[in-house]
């Protein structure tokens, strides 16, 4: 099978970054011949070097799409950006994968089936025209795929796709190493972009609170994005330096997640949210926001806790309880851990995923 994989704004790293590499591993285990078509960017050597891990033909071309640019554009940049890739690589399947919803979204149209895989949620409704654009474009022989059934309702609402059309299929991740290097400093963890919808100064309040309970806890937050020299002047000025840690990006997070003693995230807006699956699987209890996919992984009072977005001493108080409770860490973290291992593995995914596939490239008669 000839597969074209359109990345339209890759990115450095983050969950979609990480998707290509796992999705990019697959079709070499399974002999697909893949082209990855990208437009330059900063970040093009972190694709040339998956390119060649994965013995991937790099296709590059500018798309002269940008933030500011008016929607009725975008859809003729983007064909202007990959319609000569897609006669020269002649493709079986196409396989969108993006970060911007309705990015892209013209490959609908082309005469090849199209998986469309949407890597978070919409902010605001789409009026009519591009509702009606996709709606169309996604009952051509395509199928739309989000990473949990919240963001998938999401898209239906903002983007006017039929839900009959949409199919779920969750982030995953390998079990990693348990706690082996948890000292008697009790590490509260999170990473992600320091970006809003991260909700850092809400994380800001739940820390603050936290430590005036228990003032040898340490929170960290792995990251870099917008917001970070903002929090880090703002932590300064409460005088936290020592209880608070903001290194930036960090390549290799597992060190920290074996460190850590509860992992939070308190995100307005997170269509699954990998880093919880990560902590997850590295034996970690978490403490999430009830929005978009992180309730799909944390069982409230079973694998850790689903707290209001509006109640920041809910998240307090649960931390301060596993911070005073090592048995109840421990059989949460034990409970996160299998439940990655039973519904988040890598093997669920890649099944779901060559299905998908399969019934695609069948139904459009390839």
């Amino acid at each position: 099978m000839r597969v074209l994989v359109v990345v339209p704004e890759p990115a450095c790293h983050g969950g979609a970054t990480r998707f290509l590499d796992q999705l990019l591993a697959l079709h070499l285990r399974n002999g697909m011949v893949t082209t990855l078509l990208t437009p330059a960017a900063p970040c093009h050597a972190v694709l040339s070097s998956l390119a060649q891990r994965y013995h991937v033909e790099l296709a590059i071309a500018p798309n002269r799409t940008a933030p500011e640019t008016p929607p009725f554009l975008t859809p003729v940049y983007d064909l202007l950006f990959s319609w000569r890739t897609v006669r020269a690589s002649r493709p079986d399947l196409i396989v969108v994968s993006t970060a911007d919803p309705g990015r892209m979204s013209v490959a609908l149209y082309y005469p090849v089936p199209v998986l469309y895989i949407l890597h978070s949620i919409p902010e605001q409704r789409f009026c009519w025209l591009p509702r009606l654009y996709l709606r169309v474009g996604a009952m051509l022989h395509n199928r739309i795929m989000t990473v949990s059934r919240a963001a998938a309702d999401a898209v239906t609402e903002t983007m006017g796709i039929p839900r009959a059309r949409i199919k779920v299929v969750h982030n995953s991740c390998p079990v990693g190493v348990c706690g082996t290097e948890r000292g008697n400093t009790p590490v509260i963890l999170t990473v992600g972009h320091l970006v809003d919808y991260k909700n850092p100064w809400f994380w800001l309040e739940i820390a603050d609170q936290v430590v005036s309970a228990y003032p040898d806890a340490l929170f960290v937050w792995l990251g870099d994005g917008e917001l970070l020299e903002s929090l880090r002047h703002r932590v300064r000025e409460l005088s936290l330096e020592e209880r608070i840690l903001m290194p930036g990006y960090v390549e290799a997070p597992s060190s920290w997640y074996q460190k850590a003693s509860v992992y939070l995230q308190p995100s307005r807006r997170e269509s699954h949210g990998i880093a919880v699956l990560e902590a997850m699987a590295h034996g970690l209890p978490c403490v999430v926001a009830d929005s978009g996919g992180m309730p799909e992984s944390v069982i409230d009072g079973e694998t850790g806790y689903v707290c209001p977005l509006a109640d920041p001493a809910c998240f307090a108080d649960h931390i301060k309880t596993l911070l005073s409770d090592s048995p109840l860490r421990s059989t949460m973290g034990a409970a996160g851990r299998q439940r990655v291992e039973t519904c988040f593995s890598e093997t669920s995914q890649e099944q779901k995923l060559l299905l998908l596939y399969e019934q695609l490239v069948r139904q459009a008669g390839r």
